[in-house]
C-alpha cells in the first residue's frame, strides 16, 4: 500500500474519489450534526467573514456561502481546491467570485498568503484539520491572528481513544509504542495511508487555552446511526467516538 508523506497528498491523489468516499450513514448524520451545531451559536452567517481552513472541496465553503458569508478557503491539495472551485461556481449565484476566494497553501503558511488581522468571524477547522497539519503550533498561531474577539472556530479531530482501540484489535504492541512517543499513528484507506495526530479532550482545552480560546463544546460525531441520538448523547461518548467535534470561541 502507498504511503504518502503528508495528508495534503493523500488527499491529492483521492480528489476524484473524495466526495463519494464521504457519503453513506455515518457521514450523512456526522454533515447533519455539524448543521446543527453551528446553527446553535450562529443561526445565522449573513455578512459574516469565514475562514474555511481545510476546506476540502469546498462543501463546507458553498453551506457558509448559502447561508450568506464571505469565505476565504484554504487548502493545500492542489486537486482538491480545483473541485472545490469547480462545486462552487457550479452551484451558487454569480456571486461567488466576489465573496469566495482561494488559497491553495498550508494552514501553517496562511499568513503569507493572507493578511490575517482579527477580521474573521468563524473559523473552520472542520475534516480533521489539526490532527493532519504538520505543525499544529503554527496552525494555531494563525488561527489566533485570524479570529476576532469573540469569534467561534468549529472543527473536528480524530479521537486518541479510537486509536488506542484500533491498535488494540488490528495492531500490535510496536504500533501502540509509536502512538505513545510519537503520538501519531498511520491512518487512510485501500487508496494510502498517512501518519495523523489524535487527541484527547484535555489536549483539545490546553491547546485552545494557549492560544487565547476556550473550548465551550466538545461531542462525539455521529456516534449513533441516528442524528437526534447523536446530538442527545454525543457529550457522554468522547471516549469512545471515532471524531470528536468542538466549538471554541475567541477570548
Amino acid at each position: 500500500m502507498r504511503k504518502f508523506k503528508n495528508s495534503s497528498e493523500y488527499y491529492d491523489y483521492i480528489a476524484n474519489m473524495y466526495d463519494a468516499m464521504y457519503e453513506g450513514t455515518y457521514w450523512n448524520i456526522a454533515k447533519k450534526q455539524i448543521v446543527f451545531e453551528i446553527n446553535k451559536y450562529l443561526p445565522t452567517l449573513s455578512d459574516k467573514h469565514v475562514l474555511d481552513v481545510g476546506c476540502g472541496t469546498g462543501f463546507w465553503s458553498a453551506w457558509a456561502n448559502r447561508k450568506g458569508a464571505s469565505v476565504v478557503c484554504v487548502e493545500p491539495s492542489k486537486n482538491m481546491i480545483e473541485k472545490a472551485k469547480v462545486r462552487l461556481k457550479s452551484v451558487l449565484s454569480n456571486e461567488v467570485d466576489g465573496r469566495i476566494e482561494f488559497l491553495n497553501c498550508f494552514a501553517e503558511d496562511i499568513g503569507s498568503y493572507y493578511p490575517l488581522d482579527g477580521q474573521f468571524d468563524v473559523v473552520f477547522l472542520l475534516g480533521d484539520v489539526l490532527s493532519y497539519v504538520q505543525d499544529i503550533h503554527r496552525t494555531m498561531k494563525n488561527i489566533q491572528k485570524a479570529a476576532k474577539k469573540g469569534a467561534f472556530v468549529f472543527g473536528t479531530v480524530d479521537n486518541y481513544y479510537s486509536y488506542v482501540k484500533d491498535v488494540i484489535v488490528y495492531g500490535s504492541w510496536d504500533d501502540y509504542e509509536y502512538l505513545e512517543k510519537h503520538q501519531r499513528l498511520t491512518i487512510g484507506s485501500e487508496f494510502g495511508t498517512f501518519e495523523a495526530h489524535p487527541f484527547k479532550p484535555s489536549e483539545l482545552d490546553e491547546l485552545f487555552e494557549a492560544y487565547s480560546f476556550e473550548v465551550v463544546e466538545l461531542t462525539a460525531l455521529a456516534s449513533f446511526p441516528s442524528l437526534e441520538l447523536s446530538i442527545k448523547y454525543g457529550r457522554h461518548l468522547i471516549n469512545e467516538a471515532e471524531h470528536l467535534f468542538f466549538v471554541a470561541q475567541k477570548n
